[in-house]
């Protein structure tokens, strides 16, 4: 494609038509990050801010994340959708070396939606900057072209064909981006005994688009989930703070995560799981400091209980096995046996031993058992906890027969587990 066009040509070729076409900035920097080129001429300069280097400053930045996120087996780097915390939104695209004028294309600024004086109002007061500045960054806000977020996707996806030759979906595009995210869940494993009591609503959604997005979910459809969320409006979102722009998305971001946990658990992943994986996003998600880490998060928090419940699909368990499954994993700090689960699942003991071990391969007892060394390994990581707390917690007759047993699974001692991990 263009390749008739010398590369002097091209990418000169490329912005102009790109500028024609969405009436949105497009900028072109050279290796060094120089201007090259730019559309229009003067870039639209953001209100100063004690926070912010500057617009250009921050796309810049942008520009060395892309260039050191490596890239894939295709031509160039795929294009990366950036917001800033100011809510300004460009496309990235690193060029291949393979073209003698390399460099990076810059689509934006644009807003997903125009900005009205309360959310602004908010915003500034997120990033403390005075009211009294209200004014100017409207000002500034109203000259920024429009472009939801499918057209900007849309327009993401252009510009890597028109520099490649190459077909993207916006599948592809939003994965991309999810993988060069930062690790979005650090620090250690979810409490599992944290209270996951929450019940909300995702406001002002067209119920059937809501619905579709969480029958992605239950139904481990990942590539669906994308797909529908990429259609969501931002306009359409609830206001949940009325003096922080970025209280909002948190709160919406919770009851998203909300509703995504229910749909987790009907599509057949243990309660307790789903429950877990909910308070282990929302917990991230309070600590995060602009509205775009906000809405990354959410969208991770999302695939990632598609993936759980897609895994658990793949296990191809009966209704019967599952339920004992999950209620072992509920009680596993409680007396366990065959007779107490064939009560659960209302079958003979003799019949339950013979389906579960033949569709899980283990017999009830090993699978118990299996669970409780799991579960020794994670109380393991955790301070202050003694080998003989973690023995009669899990309920092994001594400390014994709980190293016989840890060391049938993992093939090592417990202080040989505690000692290869460092700790004491």
């Amino acid at each position: 494609m263009l390749d008739h066009l010398e590369d002097g040509e091209r990418i000169p070729y490329i912005c102009r038509l790109l500028y024609e076409a969405y009436r949105i900035p497009v900028i072109w920097l050279n290796t060094e990050g120089e201007t090259e080129q730019a559309l229009p001429q003067f870039y639209q300069a953001r209100p100063p801010a004690q926070d912010s280097q500057g617009l250009l400053a921050e796309v810049r930045e942008h520009v060395l994340d892309a260039a050191n996120s490596g890239s894939d087996a295709r031509n160039a780097a795929l294009p990366q959708i950036c917001t800033t915390a100011y809510l300004e939104n460009f496309v990235v695209l690193p060029l291949s070396g393979e073209l003698k004028l390399a460099g990076t294309l810059v689509i934006g600024p644009s807003l997903y939606t125009s900005m009205n004086e309360e959310t602004a109002a908010s915003l500034l007061r997120d990033h403390n900057i005075s009211s009294g500045q209200l004014e100017v960054w409207l000002q500034y806000y109203d000259l920024l072209p429009v472009l939801d977020r499918m057209r900007l996707y849309h327009a993401a996806i252009l510009l890597y064909t028109l520099v490649t030759g190459q077909a993207l979906t916006i599948n592809e595009l939003l994965l991309d981006s999810l993988k060069l995210q930062p690790a979005q869940l650090e620090g250690g494993a979810p409490d599992l005994d944290l209270s996951y009591r929450r019940e909300n609503t995702w406001l002002h959604h067209d119920p059937s688009q809501e619905r579709e997005l969480f029958r992605h979910i239950r139904n481990g459809d990942k590539e669906g989930l994308l797909q529908t969320h990429a259609g969501f409006n931002e306009d359409q979102y609830g206001l949940l703070s009325k003096k922080s722009q970025l209280r909002s998305k948190k709160n919406l971001a919770i009851t998203s995560i909300t509703l995504a946990t229910r749909a987790a658990m009907d599509g057949g992943l243990f309660w307790e799981i789903a429950y877990t994986l909910s308070d282990f996003h929302i917990q991230h998600i309070e600590e995060l400091k602009d509205i775009p880490a906000v809405d990354r998060a959410l969208l991770a928090a999302l695939c990632d209980f598609a993936d759980h419940v897609k895994d658990n699909h793949r296990s191809k368990l009966s209704r019967t096995s599952a339920l004992c499954q999950n209620y072992i994993f509920n009680h596993l700090y409680e007396e366990l046996s065959l007779s107490k689960l064939a009560g659960v699942t209302g079958l003979n003991a003799s019949y339950l031993s013979q389906l579960f071990k033949k569709e899980t391969g283990l017999a009830v007892s090993d699978y118990i058992q299996q669970e409780r060394i799991g579960e020794a390994k994670r109380l393991m990581e955790l301070p202050g906890i003694t080998l003989s707390d973690i023995a009669t917690r899990l309920h092994f007759n001594d400390q014994s027969y709980f190293t016989k047993v840890f060391k049938k699974y993992t093939g090592m001692t417990p202080k040989q587990f505690r000692h290869d991990r460092g700790i004491t």
